[in-house]
């Protein structure tokens, strides 16, 4: 992320241009998928704020899927589900 900071692209660095998004599949070893580490990093071109912590713990809307359908939405693809999602984080 730091050398994608360093890149100018127009009026915005590549960082603040991209979506780089890590992951795991399982929390404390035993691949418990209710409760994943999730990190989002870059401005996804203006379109995300950043240098924040959304915590989904209890929410409802708590799936990963609602995550990617975000993320797609702002790539120029716009799909009316995903997964078992039909709905985005509004908050991203």
């Amino acid at each position: 992320a730091q050398k994608l900071s360093e890149i100018q692209e127009g009026e915005r660095t590549a960082l603040d241009n991209s979506m780089l998004l890590f992951c795991s599949s399982m929390l404390n070893g035993g691949h418990d998928a209710t409760q994943l580490p999730v990190v989002l990093v870059g401005g996804g071109g203006g379109t995300i704020r950043g240098n924040r912590v959304l915590d989904y713990l209890g929410q409802e809307n708590r799936q990963m899927c609602r995550l990617y359908l975000s993320m797609m939405d702002r790539c120029g693809l716009h799909f009316d589900r995903f997964g078992d999602a039909d709905q985005r984080l509004d908050e991203l």
